[in-house]
């Protein structure tokens, strides 16, 4: 993760600044276009060594953002930003944010790393119990404020390396400013996992 952020084009200023716009624009949003490419540009914020989106509307089955972290780690999302912050989730949407592994797995041709999870993220205050039945270990809720808690996070971060020359920081450096910020993939991931789907 570090050496992604280091070598990153985000050291420049304007792709930063232009990454660092689309994004809060996309996730302060809710339409589903804008937030999904908020969540890309949130991968490349958080060091992924890929982070890419779906660009085929017609195909409900790949996931809304994809962040590759190498060998260690997957995220995916499904991300339902245009729901409305009342009712349930049901299990469509359940199923649909599971199977995102499994369409990344046959996408690349080889195995998710162990602790890959999958993300739903919807605005609605609760979950059907049918579709809490159905979900497996690696499916998590989150909630829109939480991922933009996971951005401010990462932005504080990079603009405290980018003050500091990002280009020339130790891997030791570096870490220290994200571990300052709670920002290390170790400090968020636990607020993307903290609501379980399964029961």
């Amino acid at each position: 993760m570090l050496a992604v952020i280091a070598r990153t084009e985000l050291h420049r200023p304007e792709p930063f600044e232009r990454a660092l716009t689309e994004a809060r624009a996309g996730l302060a949003d809710t339409e589903y276009r804008a937030y999904e490419a908020g969540l890309v540009h949130l991968g490349t914020f958080a060091g992924a060594s890929e982070s890419y989106g779906n660009d085929d509307d017609a195909n409900p089955a790949a996931p809304d953002a994809v962040w590759i972290f190498d060998d260690a780690r997957w995220v995916t999302w499904e991300a339902k930003s245009e729901a409305t912050p009342t009712g349930e989730i049901g299990p469509d949407n359940v199923r649909q944010a599971q199977g995102h592994l499994r369409y990344t797995e046959a996408e690349r041709k080889t195995s998710a790393p162990s602790g890959s999870i999958a993300l739903l993220m919807s605005p609605k205050p609760k979950i059907m119990a049918a579709a809490r039945m159905l979900a497996n270990d690696e499916t998590y809720l989150v909630r829109p404020p939480t991922v933009l808690e996971v951005f401010d996070r990462l932005i504080r971060s990079w603009r405290t390396a980018r003050a500091r020359t990002i280009t020339v920081l130790s891997p030791a450096e570096l870490a220290d400013i994200f571990r300052a910020e709670q920002a290390l993939p170790s400090q968020w991931l636990p607020l993307l996992k903290a609501a379980p789907v399964k029961e």
